[in-house]
């Protein structure tokens, strides 16, 4: 996704003065962060100063440690760290402490195949007795009078994504315009729902898969990429979806409130979908001078000189030359770096027009 600097949106000229600047200066963004462990996703660090954090972290140590440095420093609206295991009920879980701690699960990883393919990190060292709630009860029971929560969810709870959203049925749909979801392709962990399931269940919530935004594979590395080329298996990937309120998705209908647009909007912009962000508010509530201010803001925080790309073209060029044995690793990094970008078929080759 496109980096933008600490509060680069909060601190826009174009962005404090459109609507949806004017919105979430008055009430900020609702971003709730599940599964998190290392901190504060960074996708919203552009708009820091308007976004209350809300994260779960069941690993109390963990926890500690999050809300110790948060008492030191910190850029948020406001943040909370709860030390809560959500789930598609209230009850009682079991949690799996793996290896990586970052792998650790309220499932127990599938020794098989993490066996097939090498994966000494998802061992299991010990397990911790649980209480498990819903995102639907934090929000709209314990947190009734915070009506902004969940507005931008993310999760990434290895292999409990599916449950977290059959047990935040409310808050999807009557709060959330953008999800952020770790999705898996193959079971990980034993019995975990994978991406066909989580996306049917969005879908079925009016939400648009719009794409991948990391993606993550694996082989037996039974050949050396340094002098092959091939397929590795796709094992799981952070996904996007949109409340996309436009013709050709299953939203039923443009939100009947102007802040729904508004975060709609600037989610998108955090994501990279500047396309999408520009459609929606030419749309909908962008006309005159805000459309103008619009516009500027989207471009400019899309914008990608293209000597930037010419640079980057030299220094792989430098780095091939230097090292040619490595010429398929050089590559295939550099490829890696920009998957997340444009894709360029719709380009007329060296008109730089459509083909459409």
């Amino acid at each position: 996704m496109i980096h933008l600097a600490h509060d680069a949106l909060s601190n826009d000229p174009d962005f404090a003065a459109s609507a949806p600047g004017r919105t979430l200066a008055r009430t900020p963004l609702g971003f709730v962060d599940v599964g998190a462990r290392g901190g504060v996703h960074p996708l919203v660090e552009p708009l820091a100063r308007h976004t209350a954090v809300l994260g779960f972290e069941p690993a109390a140590d963990e926890c500690d440690r999050l809300r110790t440095e948060l008492a030191k420093s910190s850029p948020w609206a406001c943040c909370e760290i709860e030390p809560q295991a959500l789930g598609e009920s209230r009850g009682t879980a079991e949690l799996h402490i793996l290896t990586a701690p970052t792998n650790s699960s309220l499932r127990h990883p599938n020794d098989d195949f993490t066996r097939r393919y090498g994966m000494v990190k998802w061992r299991v060292l010990g397990r911790e007795a649980l209480e498990t709630t819903t995102l639907d009860h934090v929000l709209f029971e314990e947190r009734a009078d915070e009506t902004f929560w969940g507005e931008l969810l993310k999760l990434d709870t290895q292999g409990t994504e599916y449950e977290i959203l059959d047990g935040a049925r409310r808050t999807l749909g009557e709060r959330t315009v953008a999800v952020v979801s770790e999705v898996s392709f193959c079971e990980l962990y034993r019995g975990q729902r994978l991406f066909s399931e989580v996306e049917l269940l969005l879908r079925e919530r009016g939400f648009s898969f719009y794409g991948f935004a990391t993606l993550h594979h694996r082989s037996q590395r039974a050949l050396d990429k340094r002098a092959s080329a091939g397929r590795e298996r796709l094992l799981y990937a952070d996904a996007v979806f949109l409340r996309d309120p436009l013709p050709g998705g299953p939203a039923a209908a443009l939100p009947s409130d102007e802040r729904r647009l508004h975060t709609l909007f600037t989610c998108a912009l955090l994501l990279g979908y500047g396309d999408f962000a520009l459609e929606l508010a030419r749309a909908t509530f962008a006309d005159g001078a805000e459309r103008e201010r619009i516009e500027a803001l989207v471009k400019r925080t899309s914008a990608h000189e293209p000597t930037a790309a010419r640079d980057a073209a030299l220094a792989l060029a430098d780095d091939v030359r230097t090292s040619p044995e490595l010429a398929n690793v050089a590559v295939g990094r550099f490829v890696d770096a920009r998957r997340w970008c444009w894709n360029y078929d719709d380009i007329a080759a060296g008109l730089g027009g459509s083909h459409a």
